[in-house]
């Protein structure tokens, strides 16, 4: 692809990510006033969430099944408008049977419009031969502190949410719906998808990311979900003081994936992950074992910074390793990414009933700490992640890696 064209679609998934944050975030200033309006106890809203989390991955299993759904341009332009439409139904119905139905449509073009953005910036990558991966996530997290601060614009000004959250639907949905400027596939892989051929990646390489994509996503959820609910009961901090910490983690984690290409042009992608993470997993310790108030603060901080490149550079290293057109693999990852997200709740609430949210927020800690350790083993998964190299760099490698085994250490995998 020529310059003007990379541009061009540079724009188009930009703007992909960060309407498929906008809504996220507009969604969680909008819980308690749905809750209200609808008459959702905390059961109620757990089912909806884990409706969305089973249809996301749900999406994720017909991707990689459906032949039809594995051209990921033609995937993002019928999943950005229907994923924009069921948020907003979702946000502004009435009726309680509607909610929950719109929470499935939500949930499969969430998952549809998740794996094609993902295809889309790792293909990107590959033909501009730079990374790019983590930019493309911070207009992710750049879009949901937008959508939470219009909509709290909105609401503290007293105007109805539903104007601002209808127009952002419209916008977002006839962009995508028009937008050609997609990156295109040679025509060779486009037959090898349209034959059903196996996955590219080897068993351990799915199972290594997918596991390391998995413990991410639980370290995110877990101090979305939890941070603030701990500060507030067990060290007696103000709620709305609480409350702050979501939005400093928030915050770093955006303000990290703005620099993290830069860092990772810099410095091993592995070493990227597993020092910042070991640090925060050691951090957050020590201020829960200690109860300092203002350490756990900065520990948040420093997790949000630590944990905000995982989740793009993970999939990074498996769309290059996977090659041209790498949407049925990097689908396969980000189900696991799912996973995480589904069973987070389940695992930390269990913690948190039978032991406190002490024990929570350690757990927190402690995945975190694996996370880091476990990326310095990245390099014997995926060729190239233990050195700065380019995004293109491995690129001949690629066929020896994809079919071997990490103990077969393949041409270019270990540094």
């Amino acid at each position: 692809m020529n310059e003007p064209l990379l541009t061009a679609a540079r724009r188009a998934i930009s703007a992909g990510f960060l309407g498929l944050g906008l809504f996220m975030g507009m969604w969680g200033v909008m819980v308690p006033l749905r809750s209200a309006d609808l008459g959702l106890s905390e059961l109620m809203i757990s089912a909806f969430l884990l409706i969305i989390g089973l249809s996301l991955c749900a999406a994720i299993f017909l991707v990689t099944r459906v032949k039809a759904l594995q051209d990921d341009g033609q995937l993002i332009r019928f999943a950005g408008p229907v994923y924009a439409g069921g948020f907003t139904v979702c946000l502004v119905t009435g009726s309680l049977p509607v909610f929950f139905a719109a929470g499935v449509v939500t949930g499969l073009a969430a998952g549809f419009l998740d794996a094609g953005l993902n295809s889309q910036s790792s293909q990107w990558e590959q033909k501009a031969r730079k990374r790019s991966m983590s930019g493309f996530h911070a207009l992710f997290s750049l879009g949901m502190l937008i959508g939470a601060g219009l909509v709290t614009l909105l609401l503290s000004g007293g105007h109805d949410p539903a104007v601002g959250i209808v127009g952002s639907a419209a916008v977002y949905g006839a962009y995508i719906i028009t937008n050609r400027s997609w990156v295109s596939a040679e025509a060779g892989m486009k037959d090898d998808i349209q034959h059903g051929k196996p996955l590219r990646l080897s068993f351990a390489v799915i199972l290594f990311l997918g596991a390391c994509i998995s413990l991410s996503s639980l370290v995110e959820g877990g101090v979305i979900d939890w941070s603030a609910l701990h500060l507030n009961r067990v060290l007696a901090l103000p709620a709305e003081d609480a409350g702050r910490a979501v939005l400093f983690f928030s915050v770093a984690m955006t303000v990290a994936r703005f620099m993290g290409d830069r860092l990772a042009a810099m410095i091993a992608p592995n070493l990227l992950l597993a020092v910042p993470l070991v640090i925060a997993g050691v951090l957050l310790t020590t201020a829960v074992v200690t109860a300092h108030v203002t350490m756990l603060v900065w520990a948040y901080i420093f997790i949000g910074l630590a944990v905000a490149n995982a989740f793009p550079i993970i999939i990074s290293e498996a769309g290059r390793a996977a090659g041209e057109r790498p949407l049925r693999e990097i689908s396969v990852i980000v189900g696991f990414a799912y996973f995480g997200l589904i069973s987070g709740p389940a695992l930390f609430g269990v913690l948190a009933h039978f032991m406190g949210l002490d024990a929570t927020v350690l757990g927190i800690a402690a995945i975190a700490f694996v996370l880091g350790v476990a990326s310095l083993a990245m390099p014997r998964f995926v060729a190239g992640s233990g050195a700065r190299v380019s995004v293109a760099a491995c690129s001949s490698t690629r066929s020896q890696l994809l079919l071997s085994s990490p103990g077969s250490s393949p041409k270019g995998a270990s540094r």
